[in-house]
């Protein structure tokens, strides 16, 4: 859950739909279901505790509907804390997703170069990009072996950072090297 947030995704669509009508635990997983179209089908074991902790903390309430025929159901209101707590949540949760957003937009300029190589193949394109990287201009797209035309022009300083990882078996090794370009 994001630092500061008290109400995880969840909860907030728990409240999203309690503020438009009451609603039993069985209705919330199917309504949910349907505004997710079956992308995400919650289990009970996910919508229950969650309930009982918007429940606990006064955000919600809840009566037993004591039925002859079938089980027993749940009925779940959204009390005035709880509309008060979702107004607050919706601005939160806005400005998150527009961060979310913008970082989107902002990586979308981002070339992604991934491929099963062998040794000889990672010797020649860091060769390869070491010789291009030495002069001013170059494309790096042939560096890549691609037929997309990516002009590079780095400027003094680079920053050279090498980032060595080991997780789940398999070792890594990240570089990235950075550069303002020239403001023409």
């Amino acid at each position: 859950m994001p630092r500061g947030m008290r109400i995880g995704p969840v909860q907030l669509w728990e409240l999203l739909l309690l503020a438009e009508k009451p609603m039993y635990g069985y209705e919330i997983i199917r309504e949910l279901e349907k505004r997710f179209s079956n992308l995400w089908k919650p289990q009970s074991g996910t919508i229950y505790p969650s309930l009982e902790k918007l429940e606990a903390t006064d955000l919600i309430t809840s009566r037993i509907e004591f039925r002859d025929s079938g089980p027993d159901r749940k009925h779940y209101a959204i009390t005035e804390k709880g509309q008060e707590e979702l107004k607050m949540l919706m601005v939160r949760w806005t400005r998150m997703m527009d961060m979310v957003e913008n970082y989107r937009e902002i990586h979308e300029s981002i070339y992604r170069f991934r491929a099963d190589v062998t040794r000889k193949d990672l010797s020649r394109i860091l060769k390869d990009l070491s010789e291009a990287v030495h002069s001013e201009d170059f494309d790096i797209g042939p560096v890549l072996q691609s037929s997309e035309k990516v002009p590079i022009s780095p400027t003094e300083p680079i920053t050279f950072k090498l980032v060595y990882s080991k997780e789940n078996h398999k070792k890594e090794i990240n570089i990235e090297v950075e550069w303002t370009p020239n403001q023409e």
